[in-house]
């Protein structure tokens, strides 16, 4: 009788471990249907999804909705944006004395004005400088000339190097400016790489 019932114990639990082996939800084909995503099957797709560099394998379209594991290439339709801050500078004139100063490389257009026309100010009387030209991630220069006696600035303003007093020597002969020269030479606020 202890026989039959050993017997039967170890059949019982035989049967139990392999019904328990025999079928597994998790695996097989299972496990690569992404429709079961929300049932808790697939977790890996997701992930790779979002973490192309582990597992280059797989490709996605725009909508993240079908699943293809053919060995292409994952296709990242997302733009990779880098901030790089801006730099400002400022041109700064003295109307009464003629004095010119300018800034380069200030974080803000505010910063920018007012460093030039604190340098504008220390070289005499404070209250006629005013800005005649600021840039934003840029060059600028400034050239003079003359018209019927008059004396006039030209600006000239570029977002490359080597432009802006090209550019201020050509707007001041398009006004009909006679004897044009350059009296502020070209200075850049470029953000750093």
């Amino acid at each position: 009788m202890m026989k039959k019932q050993l017997f039967l114990l170890f059949s019982v639990l035989l049967g139990y471990s392999e019904i328990s082996f025999a079928y597994d939800p998790t695996r097989g084909a299972l496990q690569n249907a992404p429709e079961l995503r929300s049932y808790g099957y697939n977790q890996q797709d997701i992930y790779n999804k979002y973490h192309p560099s582990v597992n280059v394998g797989n490709s996605y379209n725009n909508n993240g909705n079908s699943y293809n594991n053919n060995g292409n290439s994952y296709n990242n339709t997302n733009p990779v944006i880098i901030h790089v801050p801006s730099k400002y500078g400022a041109i700064v004139l003295n109307n009464k004395t003629g004095i010119i100063t300018d800034s380069v490389n200030e974080d803000s257009l505010e910063q920018a004005k007012r460093v030039a026309i604190q340098r504008c100010e220390k070289r005499g009387a404070g209250k006629f400088c005013k800005v005649r030209d600021w840039v934003r991630n840029g060059c600028h220069a400034l050239a003079t000339g003359t018209k019927n006696g008059l004396r006039f600035l030209s600006k000239g303003n570029s977002s490359t190097e080597g432009n802006s007093e090209r550019l201020a020597l050509e707007n001041c002969s398009s006004r009909n400016y006679k004897e044009c020269v350059i009296i502020v030479p070209e200075r850049c606020s470029l953000p750093n790489d």
